[in-house]
């Protein structure tokens, strides 16, 4: 009797586990680990993004489709290794079946699955939480046993602490290595179980505050803040060494030719 509640207790986990995942709108990077549900994640947001492409403009008012624009859109794409044919320093590389060079190519292999954020609105969508600073836009990408191998986020930050937040954050929880990237404004990193990429570029944002009666808009320029943060699992980065496949993390294994 113990023992039918025990299983009754771990299929409820287990269900509710996975609706979570599902309907989850946001992912904290600081407690994310390789066994993260990135199709669960996705999947309800890539499903509404077909629905809402499919959807006949001409069915609805002009006020409900473009309503449909304030949703965030994203896509599913397979990943696959194909032949380098001299274009990079190995034999093999990782890239999307839907990458213009290799349409018309069969991959030596299929890899897995990327899920990329192709619309957003950067001021309203939250996709990821890292020190408490937010992020609108995010890219993964899952083996093919649905191991999460790597993930982008990216966002203009226009308060100035956010990049101090997120290096913050880094500093204080991996060590900071030395790879072949010249860039001062790109550091790079070790975790417990992620190698990190951080970058940040200073830019100029223009503002608009306001529109008169003929159309004429009032707007002032800001400063602004790209920041850029990768992660990529260890035991990816270690595959790809091994296997000598150039794909996305190489900086973190390739040799001095």
């Amino acid at each position: 009797m113990k023992n039918k509640i025990k299983i009754c207790l771990l299929l409820v986990l287990f269900i509710f586990s996975s609706c979570h995942s599902q309907d989850s709108k946001f992912v904290d990077l600081a407690k994310i680990s390789n066994n993260f549900d990135v199709s669960g994640f996705y999947q309800n947001k890539v499903k509404k993004t077909n629905e809402i492409i499919s959807t006949d403009p001409k069915s609805m008012d002009k006020k409900a489709a473009l309503k449909l624009l304030d949703n965030a859109f994203f896509v599913k794409d397979t990943l696959g290794y194909y032949k380098t044919e001299g274009r990079f320093p190995t034999d093999l590389y990782l890239e999307s079946t839907n990458d213009w060079m290799v349409r018309k190519k069969k991959p030596v292999e299929i890899f897995g699955f990327g899920y990329k954020t192709v619309a957003y609105d950067p001021e309203k969508d939250t996709l990821a939480v890292l020190n408490n600073v937010s992020f609108p836009k995010m890219d993964m990408v899952e083996d093919n046993k649905g191991n999460l191998m790597y993930l982008e986020v990216g966002k203009t930050a226009k308060n100035i602490a956010d990049f101090s937040k997120i290096k913050d954050y880094i500093s204080k929880n991996c060590k900071k290595i030395t790879v072949d990237d010249n860039d001062p404004n790109v550091s790079y990193w070790e975790g417990k179980s992620f190698y990190y990429y951080l970058s940040k570029k200073e830019n100029k944002e223009e503002e608009i505050l306001s529109y008169d009666a003929q159309g004429n808009k009032q707007s002032k320029w800001i400063d602004v803040t790209e920041i850029r943060l990768t992660m990529f699992e260890k035991s990816y980065i270690k595959k790809m060494e091994d296997l000598r496949i150039y794909s996305a993390g190489y900086t973190f294994w390739k040799k001095p030719l």
